[in-house]
């Protein structure tokens, strides 16, 4: 029971906290994050007790044993499956924060840190007939449509995309052969929008094969429009290296280039979607 409670206020308090984070979206008012901090401290501490509750009492907890687990962290090779190894997670969150806000405090734009766009990476596409294009605005993206990019973040901006069949992708799927002699990462683009000519992303709860390539989760929301499209989400396949074919389902995507493994990818929200900027940097 005690144990119940102290979650239970846990997650309380962070949605608290939260209402003030998601009003400071809209108002730039460093004042609403100042008054999300004393939730958010109340939060870590319930979840403490929560740790000193379970520490000696269980070996771990059932639910937290899975990949398939993507908040706050994956269950992965018998790591992250008791309450007592979050509790460093939650409070580098919480301290980050706090130099975040400070950090705000100190200067008058608000804006987030500076973007770094992402690099090409070295890498020998071996399907035949496929031509590749760079990512900006009112470039064609399919090899037989005219559709082109309205919106797209920075961070993408320059890559080395490969110009494929829409038609073909929604006939027979879509497959890329390549060779690198680096590890790399290979980024597509899942539109936002379900339908029989759209292919799926990838889904943990239906497909056990959905994060062989560390593919499951989005690396970047919104990232990318479109004309006559719902916004893309970016998912990342990394790659060792030597020569690889990557199968993907019926369905039309974008393959928006290849990075070397080692460049960061920060998860985040470019917000091309309308509904306003990525504020998770304030955690991370």
């Amino acid at each position: 029971m005690y144990c119940y409670d102290a979650l239970a206020n846990t997650y309380a308090e962070k949605v608290k906290a939260a209402l003030w984070v998601l009003r400071f979206k809209y108002s730039n008012d460093v004042s609403d994050l100042e008054k999300a901090l004393p939730f958010l401290q109340k939060s870590l501490d319930y979840y403490s007790t929560l740790t000193k509750l379970t520490e000696n009492e269980y070996l771990y907890a059932n639910s937290m044993q899975t990949k398939q687990r993507k908040i706050p962290m994956r269950g992965v090779d018998k790591t992250f499956i008791h309450w007592k190894e979050m509790m460093p997670v939650f409070t580098n969150e919480l301290n980050h924060f706090k130099h975040s806000v400070d950090s705000l405090k100190s200067i008058k734009n608000t804006a987030a840190a500076k973007i770094i766009p992402y690099k090409n990476a070295d890498v020998n596409v071996l399907s035949p007939d496929i031509e590749s294009y760079i990512i900006d605005k009112n470039v064609q993206v399919f090899a037989d449509t005219t559709s082109q990019i309205k919106e797209v973040t920075e961070q993408l901006i320059g890559l080395r995309g490969l110009k494929l069949s829409r038609g073909n992708q929604i006939k027979s799927g879509t497959e890329i052969k390549f060779t690198t002699k680096i590890p790399v990462k290979l980024l597509v683009g899942y539109f936002n929008q379900k339908d029989n000519k759209t292919l799926l992303p990838p889904q943990l709860e239906i497909d056990a094969s959905a994060n062989n390539y560390g593919q499951s989760e989005i690396k970047i929301s919104n990232a990318l429009v479109v004309n006559g499209f719902a916004p893309v989400n970016v998912h990342a396949y990394s790659f060792a290296a030597g020569t690889h074919t990557l199968t993907l389902g019926k369905g039309a995507c974008l393959v928006l280039g290849f990075i070397d493994d080692k460049q960061e990818l920060r998860i985040f929200n470019a917000g091309l979607d309308g509904r306003g900027k990525d504020i998770d940097w304030l955690f991370e």
